[in-house]
């Protein structure tokens, strides 16, 4: 794997002739991706971070909409992304570092994938991988969840959907997962964080 970054092509297209604001070396939008030029729309990497084919489709869809009369906005409260390398990695919302970095004072749970049945007979549970929770210590609001470990890329989507939704770790350690699965590692992280793990 050679990571050579990557970086908006605004050169060339003419958006030096268009009445479009850029934001350093990305083009403005709004929350709706309008630029400031009427009827043109932005979307993807095109508009900074984070660059995720995901985003840029979620986004493209959006538009469209808004282009057929429909209201929309974007405006996500989290967007997971993932490093496929070997073993993945999975970040969706902030960490603990970061949500300390913006004045919030949390709660962290951890589970190991080592305590998960379905990630042991897959021969995955023994990479050190995790599944860590990070959620607001007054309300138990969840901010962040991230996870280190084979196959962590298909827990993103329920990530995203539990920020998204608002939930709290009440919400995560009283619904109730499929076993044997890696997903239970997620309500096993929450009951860690509200200090009374079952299986570790």
């Amino acid at each position: 794997l050679v990571a050579v970054g990557r970086r908006p092509a605004t050169q060339g297209w003419g958006l030096e002739r268009m009445a479009v604001d850029m934001n350093g070396p990305f083009v403005k939008v709004d929350e709706r991706c309008h630029t400031s030029m009427r009827n043109v729309w932005a979307i993807g990497d095109l508009v900074g971070e984070p660059m995720l084919a995901h985003k840029a489709s979620a986004q493209g869809e959006m538009v469209a909409e808004i282009i057929a009369g429909h209201r929309r906005s974007f405006n996500p409260v989290a967007i997971a992304a993932v490093c496929f390398t070997e073993p993945e990695l999975v970040g969706c919302g902030l960490s603990p570092d970061e949500a300390k970095a913006q004045g919030i004072d949390v709660v962290v749970g951890q589970f190991p994938f080592a305590a998960n049945g379905r990630s042991l007979a897959m021969e995955s549970g023994t990479d050190g991988g995790f599944v860590r929770v990070t959620a607001r210590a007054d309300n138990h609001v969840v901010v962040g969840i991230h996870a280190v470990g084979a196959h962590v890329s298909e827990l993103s989507g329920e990530f995203a959907l539990a920020l998204e939704m608002g939930a709290r770790l009440e919400d995560l350690s009283g619904t109730i997962h499929v076993h044997p699965t890696m997903t239970e590692t997620l309500p096993e992280a929450a009951l860690a964080a509200l200090g009374h793990a079952i299986h570790v």
